[in-house]
């Protein structure tokens, strides 16, 4: 017998809202993955971040887990922990 599976939520899709962003040259908008950023589709099954040193590949990640409700450096959503100070942290509803 199968396992029932769990709803696990698909991201599918990137969008930087540019309007809300107050000052678009400072960090993390300056990394050049960032600024160049409007949309990115997430329409394969895998998706391999690629770039140099400091490129915006971990921002970018660190990112999107902030926006859905993760903490930055891993974990469960809704766990807020941080082993250093580098990230605003989510406002609690």
């Amino acid at each position: 017998m199968g396992r029932k599976r769990d709803h696990v939520p698909v991201l599918v899709a990137l969008e930087l809202l540019w309007d809300g962003v107050e000052d678009r040259d400072s960090f993390p908008f300056t990394i050049p993955a960032v600024r160049s950023l409007d949309r990115l589709a997430l329409d394969q099954p895998v998706v391999f971040l690629v770039g140099e040193n400091g490129s915006g590949k971990s921002t970018l990640i660190e990112g999107i887990a902030v926006a859905a409700g993760f903490g930055p450096e891993g974990g469960r959503r809704g766990l807020q922990f941080e082993t250093r100070a580098t990230s605003p942290r989510p406002r609690s509803p």
